[in-house]
């Protein structure tokens, strides 16, 4: 019996009304008060229910660069401000000029919360439960440190790693400092959505020059004005990229190209991995009227099969750069597409019925 494997797009994929949004915000005179600048922006001013992923922006659309040597987080303060917040950890004041990369991301992200409870041998991990994530480490996330659930400040430099020791399988938010998280520490973890670009990117000897390391991604390069967010990626046990960064860390544009940085300008390690995602104007809109459609097998060797109640139109396959890799228009509720000559990955199929759009993703073996 073929295994159909149902993608409701209302859960962990975002497709609802609520829309990803990429801003970026500068600190200035009128937002700061003490450690934190204040974020005004419609979808989250009084909206406490809001998730964002925050990253320091070091010179946006290719300005002036102002340094963050501080770990940032998020919060929102209720009463007569009611907006959210990006504040250094440490407690230092909010420097005057500098910027950050907002990803609003709402239903493609969850809140964290460490329980500072048994559930790991070493106080350092913090076991994450997440069905985008859970048994995937090809998965891409994202975090940011959340001070609000229980008011804990947790100034500390954090990465994933991908625990694969005794069919463990599970990612783990871990202290780059090797020091306990505090318990009931909150974060908020954005994983890849249809609505966002996403790629993983590892500094080699070709891409470091100094503290930073080049990204080469299609949005991105000769772009002063695209944003990101990014953090570090450990890897799972074994691999090269197993290199501890307890480092705070920034993007910022070099003229050509964006890069991910040191901020107290120490070397860029060989091998550091990062997840990214990437504000991709071409899929900043999405239909909200949900369909049902079944892929499998999935994870695909060769042949994907993807099927609907209603006539498909046209079936496109993106890798995670963005680029159409393969394209079935054969106007059955059926299309099966050959994927064999694609590498190991993951990649994205965007699925038309009439003038709905949902978007599903594909792991190929």
């Amino acid at each position: 019996m073929k295994k159909f494997i149902l993608l409701l797009v209302l859960f962990w994929f975002g497709f609802s009304q609520a829309q990803n949004t990429f801003i970026v915000h500068t600190a200035t005179v009128d937002n700061i008060s003490f450690s934190a600048s204040f974020i005004d922006h419609p979808d989250l001013n009084n909206n406490p229910s809001a998730r964002i992923i925050a990253v320091h922006n070091w010179n946006p659309s290719g300005g002036a660069g102002v340094y963050n040597q501080s770990p940032t987080g998020v919060y929102y303060e209720e009463g007569a401000v009611n907006k959210w917040a990006v504040f250094n950890e440490d407690e230092t004041n909010m420097l005057e000029g500098t910027s950050y990369n907002i990803y609003i991301a709402n239903d493609a992200a969850t809140t964290h919360l460490h329980s500072g409870d048994a559930i790991h041998p070493d106080p350092v991990y913090s076991i994450v439960n997440h069905p985008v994530l859970n048994g995937d480490p090809n998965a891409i996330a994202v975090m940011t440190t959340y001070w609000n659930p229980s008011g804990v400040w947790n100034n500390a430099n954090y990465g994933f790693w991908y625990d694969n020791a005794g069919g463990a399988d599970e990612w783990i938010i871990y202290n780059e400092g090797f020091n306990a998280i505090p318990a009931n520490a909150g974060f908020f973890i954005a994983t890849e959505n249809p609505n966002v670009a996403s790629m993983r990117h590892q500094a080699t000897g070709a891409n470091i020059t100094l503290n930073w390391t080049v990204i080469d991604h299609p949005l991105l390069n000769n772009n002063p004005d695209a944003i990101l967010v990014f953090s570090h990626n450990w890897g799972v046990s074994g691999q090269s990229s197993n290199i501890i960064l307890d480092k705070t860390m920034g993007v910022w544009y070099d003229g050509d190209n964006w890069a991910i940085y040191t901020e107290d300008q120490s070397a860029m390690p060989e091998n550091a991995t990062f997840d990214l995602l990437i504000y991709d104007p071409s899929l900043s809109t999405v239909d909200v009227t949900p369909f049902a459609v079944s892929v499998y097998p999935n994870p695909v060797i060769d042949k994907v099969h993807i099927e609907a109640a209603e006539i498909i139109s046209n079936v496109s396959i993106f890798n995670s750069l963005g680029q159409l890799v393969a394209e079935s228009s054969l106007e059955k509720n059926k299309q099966s597409i050959d994927l064999s000559f694609l590498t190991t990955g993951i990649y994205y199929a965007k699925v038309e019925i009439g003038s709905s759009k949902q978007t599903v993703k594909i792991v190929k073996k």
